[in-house]
């Protein structure tokens, strides 16, 4: 628990009231020292003062803010030795702060830190204003700013409701003697603390019920009790539900009971939970992804591999033509779903990367680039549209050599030129180039265990170049019309 020391001492002739904020060697930033003097207020009696504080200075190497003499006390002390007090304090901030405007306060944490308010011996409160506030916050180290600051902010609260949820938590902690979300098992616990029940306080249950039922209550009736208002305005409500309850001149709780120590064990164990998952739940996650990833194509491998291939049933030679169907309609798929394992198609390669420009193409321009051989010849070579080409295979024959073995010749047509040493060519304008070539290639089937018939062998017998043709190409009026429309759209937005 934190509590400033709090002394009176003689500053040049003056009796002032003096606040250690560390030792001699506290440095405060100059930044934040410039500038005008922000002042507090103290509310006495139903009354607003405005009140300024002196400065900085060295008392008994401590370093220390001081003002005139003023007979204070930190809001710590509800939790110790000013415990009988704690609703009339409470009520007394509350209505401090009702008192003040919403830019004053500054809730840009949703709470008041402690070391920002103050209570007065006599009567009243004292209350800095936040750029104080934020110097001595500069001064703190961790657990000061953490007891100070963090270990109010109650998370998931409405901020109309804010001020209130902490009204309730300085109740909490007068009649507990600690703050009720300080432990770090009740914050990983899902800001749940210790039931004020469970303590076995003299408080009567009206109250334990008020503010053990505040401290769990949700946002939507959170909402209706703040609004959309500044958090200060829902005080109202606190003043009003606290008006008729009872706080005994003297307080006991007790730490010991089934219940609490139950409580406490259960509240242990959730938060180790919590821990864990926060800090190596992603471990635990990734391994059961990799298993589950391990698993899942483990099983489609598995899968694949006792299916059957869709040319189960077919003749070797109608095979071989739903292979050589797969070239001209660039599916590999279709070209792979008869073969062996290990086993790959000479024209794997070519195929993928017509079959990626055609798709490229068909995505950005709706153009199939690729005419099929054995349609184009079968049409009489007919002109093609200009940035198109002809691929595949046409004429195909079968003849089988052995049993299981088969020679497949057929004519070739590609727009590009295999031989290694050939003249590069260029297509006369309004043509395109596609070069003929003549190819035996032979293919070794096997049975495998499941009875299907598989290629399992594919090899190039021969293959012969014969021509270069010009083929004649056609305008792509697809492409002329959206370039005109291009153009009109484009000169009418310039004359727009």
């Amino acid at each position: 628990m934190y509590k400033s020391e709090i002394f009176f001492h003689d500053i040049e002739g003056v009796d002032s009231t003096c606040i250690t904020l560390g030792g001699k060697n506290t440095e405060l930033p100059s930044y934040m020292m410039q500038g005008e003097k922000k002042c507090g207020y103290i509310y006495k009696e139903g009354k607003l003062e405005r009140w300024l504080w002196k400065g900085f200075t060295l008392v008994e190497n401590k370093r220390c803010l001081y003002f005139d003499k003023i007979d204070i006390f930190s809001f710590w002390e509800i939790m110790d030795k000013r415990r009988d007090q704690g609703l009339y304090l409470v009520r007394e901030l509350a209505k401090a702060l009702l008192s003040l405007d919403d830019k004053f306060l500054d809730l840009s944490s949703g709470i008041l830190p402690l070391w920002r308010i103050y209570g007065i011996n006599g009567g009243g409160i004292l209350i800095f204003p936040q750029s104080l506030c934020d110097l001595i916050a500069s001064c703190a180290n961790e657990n000061d700013r953490y007891s100070n600051l963090a270990c109010w902010v109650h998370h998931n609260i409405q901020p109309s409701f804010s001020l209130c949820d902490q009204m309730v938590q300085l109740l909490y902690s007068a009649a507990s003697s600690f703050p009720p979300f300080a432990d770090a098992n009740t914050r990983e616990d899902g800001f749940r603390p210790i039931p004020l029940a469970y303590l076995q306080t003299t408080l009567d249950d009206r109250m334990v019920s008020f503010i053990d039922g505040t401290l769990r209550m949700g946002l939507t009736q959170q909402r209706d009790i703040g609004g959309n208002g500044p958090s200060q305005k829902a005080l109202t409500w606190f003043l009003e539900q606290t008006k008729t309850l009872q706080w005994p001149g003297i307080l006991h709780s007790d730490s010991e009971g089934e219940l609490l120590h139950g409580f406490i064990q259960g509240q242990k164990k959730r938060a180790g939970r919590r821990i864990f998952w926060r800090k190596k739940g992603w471990i635990v996650i990734s391994i059961l992804v990799a298993v589950t990833t391990v698993g899942y194509f483990t099983g489609t491998r598995i899968k694949l591999a006792l299916t059957p291939p869709y040319t189960t049933g077919m003749s070797d030679q109608q095979i071989i033509e739903e292979y050589y169907t797969g070239q001209n309609e660039l599916d590999i798929q279709k070209m792979d779903a008869s073969l062996d394992k290990h086993v790959k198609s000479p024209s794997e390669l070519e195929v993928t990367n017509l079959f990626v420009t055609r798709q490229t193409r068909m995505a950005y321009e709706t153009i199939n680039t690729i005419n099929r051989a054995d349609e184009w010849v079968a049409s009489g070579e007919p002109a093609i549209m200009e940035g198109t080409n002809v691929y595949g295979v046409a004429d195909l024959s079968i003849k089988q050599v052995d049993t299981g073995v088969y020679d497949a010749s057929s004519t070739i047509y590609s727009p590009y030129a295999y031989e290694e040493n050939s003249e590069e060519k260029k297509a006369s304008e309004g043509h395109v180039l596609v070069y003929q070539y003549t190819q035996t290639q032979r293919f070794t089937f096997i049975t495998d265990k499941h009875g299907w018939r598989l290629i399992h062998k594919i090899e190039n017998m021969s293959y012969a170049f014969v021509q270069c043709k010009e083929i004649p190409t056609y305008p792509n009026t697809k492409t002329i019309l959206s370039q005109k429309r291009e153009t009109d759209q484009d000169q009418s937005t310039s004359q727009r």
